[in-house]
């Protein structure tokens, strides 16, 4: 061990080969599809020939910037991905297994997009996993095949943390040695068949040397990265020792804790990964106007526009989601409080506010009235969250669901028959939009940035709020409103801030829908909505906030995309559902998939329910709800509570002396 820590040898150990080769092949064929198979190797070289060579381009010189930064950043933080993998790794995972969650989870994924785009092919992607799951999880119960996490939690000596270190840094450089001999020898390729310009074998060379550096110093960084989940033995020197800690919690338990620590049987899984993909996706979300049309060719415009309207939706989750999932209250009238922030941007940033003041103002100084008016509309829909949450307190279940029913029914109709104020059928129209320096909001991408924006800010406020007292408030009453009302909390006002809460972030989300679409009018608004809202929640994983991000995507694509284009795919000759779609057209005439679109959605919200109740991405606790382990198996400690006083495993659980 100390001879592989102290080494700076470049050359692998027998015994530490078998790693380096479980990990490179898993990252390195993923990042060899996206380079030469989709669009990294188009990205780069544009980017050479426009900004370095002064070649002229089909990019603007904005966009290539921007999208050499996104390169950039990407095969960085591959290369420092790499490292951690391996220094994490403990070894207890087969080379095979792993390989294939990698093709499952990553590859098949890669190619579903490149072929059929992005939404259409992580809504494939998304089938792909589901019958994976299923069908693993069935092999290794009939096997009784557990994967356990964490083989040891004994801390690493001065002499073990460098050999983790050691082999992060081989990890890196071998990593980045071969990515530079594959991209060299397709490069020579390249350039025999003229597909490669001259002016690139300076940057073919440079790339091809410093590569392997690179790979060695991020490597490097990838695996002191590492190092800050590894115990030491001044962690266990003042307190407890972290097995002490493991041992009185039950198995499910030590695997939520597990999964912080290193080395680790399943680092794919762990918090320090986590850190790189979070990296990885900020990469990708703020680059991706700018690299768009090199991975999915013309179109950028309507593409942006779609995912500003998905981005609302993820923030009316998330509003929800503090109502239905932190406080456990049921809304079925949260559409109401998305109209009302609508509507209050729509009086003020129309015509329709000198209609009714008389007050003449300019257009540029109406844009700008879009910034405070965001606030101040959505304190006005918090305060319409209190009016309503002050009838239903002593309500619960079926009659508070029915009561927030009857409120989301009649503020469409009452901003209908208030036609003099709201134009009734009309609507409202020619709604201005915003107004900032630079930014030309006729186009989608300041509206891509601005929703952008608004999300990270409301799931800042959502994580705050399930942190602080006000949110274990929230979570205490939805477990057991009693014992909450025991311990001193006010369910009074502890429920209406959950109204209020949830009120505040649907504004914004009305205020944002207002501006970008121009004209808005109370048929928009129905009751429908609010149970697609619901579903998202649910789908995604209730209390769980990127649980419910990612049921708003999941249910915004199905509807949108898949289940509305599917009369698209079912009539291209080349689709997989044209044998389908021809099959029952042919006993079935006239039938669309159009007709059928509610009935598809249900069918696939009931099946998400079955096999996944607890949604994609459940949080901790109802995951524990909902899938309690076998007694069989599951080892639960006894504690003071279990054992009876006087006897000694009741004293030496209080230890008593």
């Amino acid at each position: 061990m100390s001879k592989v820590a102290k080494s700076r040898s470049l050359l692998p150990s027998s015994e530490m080969m078998p790693l380096l080769v479980k990990w490179i092949v898993a990252l390195l064929v993923p990042l060899v599809v996206f380079t030469f198979v989709w669009a990294g190797e188009g990205i780069i070289n544009n980017a050479l020939l426009g900004l370095l060579f002064g070649v002229k381009t089909e990019y603007e010189s904005t966009t290539l910037i921007f999208a050499a930064i996104f390169t950039i950043v990407f095969y960085a933080t591959m290369l420092g991905l790499v490292g951690y993998m391996v220094a994490a790794d403990s070894g207890q995972r087969s080379m095979y297994s792993l390989w294939l969650d990698i093709a499952i989870f990553v590859l098949v994924p890669l190619l579903l997009i490149i072929t059929n785009g992005l939404v259409l092919g992580l809504s494939l992607s998304v089938i792909a996993w589901v019958i994976y799951f299923l069908i693993r999880n069935r092999i290794l119960k009939s096997r009784s095949e557990v994967v356990s996490p964490l083989p040891s939690v004994s801390a690493l000596d001065e002499m073990q943390r460098l050999s983790l270190v050691h082999r992060a840094r081989l990890a890196g450089f071998w990593f980045a040695v071969i990515f530079a001999v594959i991209a060299l020898v397709a490069d020579i390729i390249f350039l025999l068949t003229g597909d490669l310009p001259a002016d690139l074998l300076i940057w073919v060379v440079a790339r091809t040397l410093v590569l392997p550096v690179a790979g060695y110093l991020l490597g490097q960084l990838g695996g002191r990265f590492a190092l800050r989940f590894a115990l030491s033995p001044k962690d266990e020197e003042s307190g407890v020792k972290k097995e002490q800690q493991l041992e009185v919690l039950s198995r499910t338990r030590v695997r939520e804790e597990a999964k912080d620590l290193v080395p680790n049987a399943l680092p794919l899984r762990s918090t320090g990964a986590q850190r790189f993909y979070v990296l990885l996706l900020t990469a990708f979300l703020l680059f991706y106007p700018f690299i768009d049309r090199f991975l999915f060719g013309v179109g950028t415009e309507g593409r942006l526009a779609s995912y500003g309207d998905a981005g609302y939706y993820v923030i009316l989750a998330l509003g929800l989601n503090i109502v239905v999932g932190f406080a456990g209250l049921l809304d079925l009238g949260y559409v109401a409080f998305f109209a009302i922030g609508a509507y209050l941007w729509g009086l003020v940033g129309s015509i329709q506010f000198q209609v009714l003041t008389g007050i003449h103002m300019d257009l540029t100084l109406t844009s700008w009235l879009f910034w405070p008016l965001l606030i101040v509309a959505a304190l006005i829909t918090a305060l319409f969250g209190v009016l309503l949450g002050a009838p239903t307190l002593r309500l619960k279940g079926d009659y508070l669901a029915i009561v927030t029913l009857g409120f989301g029914e009649i503020v469409p109709v009452v901003l209908l028959e208030l036609d003099k104020y709201t134009n009734g059928t009309n609507g409202l129209i020619g709604i201005r939009k915003p107004a900032f320096p630079g930014a030309d909001w006729t186009t989608s991408l300041p509206f891509y940035y601005l929703i952008l924006a608004l999300i990270v800010l409301v799931v800042f406020a959502n994580i705050r709020l399930r942190d602080s007292r006000l949110g274990r408030a929230w979570v205490a009453i939805r477990e057991d409103e009693i014992a909450a009302s025991s311990s001193g909390i006010n369910l009074v006002n502890t429920k209406l801030f959950a109204f209020a809460a949830g009120a505040f972030f649907s504004g914004i989300a009305g205020v944002y829908h207002a501006a970008k679409l121009g004209s808005i009018s109370p048929d928009m608004f129905s009751f429908g909505d609010s149970v697609i809202y619901l579903a998202m929640v649910v789908i995604g994983g209730i209390g769980s906030i990127p649980g419910v991000i990612v049921g708003a995507l999941v249910v915004y694509a199905l509807n949108q995309f898949v289940i509305a284009q599917l009369d698209t795919f079912a009539t291209d000759p080349t689709s997989f559902i044209n044998p389908i779609y021809t099959f029952i057209v042919k006993y079935v005439p006239g039938f669309t998939f159009g007709n059928i679109r509610n009935l598809l959605f249900g069918i696939i919200l009931v099946l998400v329910m079955i096999f996944r109740p607890e949604g994609f991405i459940p949080s901790a606790r109802r995951r524990r709800e909902l899938h309690k382990v076998d007694a069989a198996t599951e080892e639960v400690p006894i504690d003071a509570l279990d054992a009876n006083p006087g006897t000694s495993e009741f004293e030496s659980s209080v230890q008593v002396e």
